[in-house]
């Protein structure tokens, strides 16, 4: 037998480079390499050696899934993206960015590294620009039109410059539907019209023309969809005076959409951390006067502070929950987690954070 075992193993020197497990996915689990064979995967995808969308979004997800436990350094697993400026399928480009993406929000204070962050995200979509182009066709593919709402949406942001043609298409596209919301209108844009719309109030003017516009478009809007997604958008604008006025209004009783939904996207789309945070606060008795019977919504408001990742904040956000044991109801399970959340993020950005700031610097 021990011969035999020799035979083998020097056969699969000889004749194997490589054992591929998985193959098509239908097994739930991560597999890590030696530091050199990952750098050897990112090098074979970037020269398109492995093609299979199963095979490069199992790679991806195995690699970030791995450094947010600290099994893979960071660096590694985002040389694996480089790639991305040539990746076509919808599943894995959407893959990368969202990795690309999280990793993208954990460095915001560092202006230089930001900005390299933003020129990344939008060199590796500006490619699909055109193939994806802003109407759809009978015989596209199935994911096509989720391709171009994310590639649209997510250039446009990333891309930080007000002439650039693809955002003077989407504020272009956006004047003409909020001069006139009609069916025919909105038929022409409904693949790009959650990119149009966020376009609209990233690139605003200092009057917030069209973030007027919009919640106008909003209080008029019949639609529970169409709602949410003119609150998202509205919800980008960087005037948190503005912002914080819409949340005020929220508590009207003819204002469009749910009261709460107002303030979780300042949080969620606006990323307007500290500013939803202290209009938690401000209107907690409301909220909790309207939510604290109903475990999802008031789980959201309670779950936000989450984000946070000083030990500062843990005190001060546990301090406050606390406080409101008399009323906090069905969002105290959320607000634990949030807790749990805010030490973990302790913990990743003592591990983690400098070396997702290096990669992107170093770009």
């Amino acid at each position: 037998s021990h011969i035999l075992c020799q035979f083998v193993k020097q056969w699969y020197q000889r004749r194997v480079r490589g054992i591929k497990g998985n193959g098509n996915g239908n097994f739930y689990y991560i597999t890590n390499y030696e530091k050199p064979v990952w750098q050897e995967l990112s090098k074979k995808l970037s020269a398109g050696s492995i093609q299979a969308p199963t095979d490069k979004s199992s790679l991806i997800y195995d690699a970030f899934s791995l450094a947010e436990i600290g099994k893979l350094d960071y660096g590694t697993a985002l040389d694996l993206t480089r790639y991305g400026i040539n990746e076509t399928e919808y599943t894995v480009l959407s893959r990368i960015l969202n990795n690309v993406l999280s990793a993208g929000n954990t460095i915001q204070g560092d202006k230089d590294a930001m900005q390299k962050f933003w020129s990344y995200v939008a060199s590796m979509l500006k490619p699909r620009i055109a193939e994806v182009g802003w109407t759809g066709n009978a015989s596209e593919s199935i994911t096509m039109p989720k391709l171009r709402d994310m590639v649209i949406r997510n250039y446009c942001r990333a891309v930080a410059n007000k002439t650039d043609p693809v955002v003077v298409e989407a504020l272009e596209k956006f004047n003409k539907f909020a001069d006139d919301p009609s069916k025919d209108n909105k038929a022409e844009i409904a693949d790009v019209f959650v990119s149009i719309t966020r376009t609209a109030i990233i690139y605003d003017n200092e009057t917030d023309t069209n973030w007027h516009k919009m919640w106008d478009l909003l209080q008029n809007s019949e639609w529970e969809a169409d709602q949410k997604n003119y609150m998202a958008a509205l919800a980008r604008s960087t005037n948190t005076t503005l912002l914080e006025w819409m949340v005020e209004r929220s508590f009207d009783d003819n204002v469009r959409g749910d009261t709460w939904r107002y303030l979780y996207y300042v949080h969620v789309y606006g990323r307007q951390y500290d500013l939803s945070w202290k209009l938690l606060k401000k209107h907690w008795d409301k909220y909790a006067k309207k939510y604290n019977t109903s475990s999802f919504t008031m789980g959201y408001l309670t779950g936000m502070p989450g984000v946070f990742e000083t030990t500062d904040m843990l005190n001060t956000v546990k301090e406050f929950f606390d406080s409101k044991s008399d009323n906090i109801g069905t969002g105290l399970k959320a607000s634990k987690e949030a807790l749990t959340e805010i030490q973990s993020n302790i913990k990743w950005r003592s591990k983690n954070a400098d070396a997702v700031k290096t990669w992107f610097a170093n770009l």
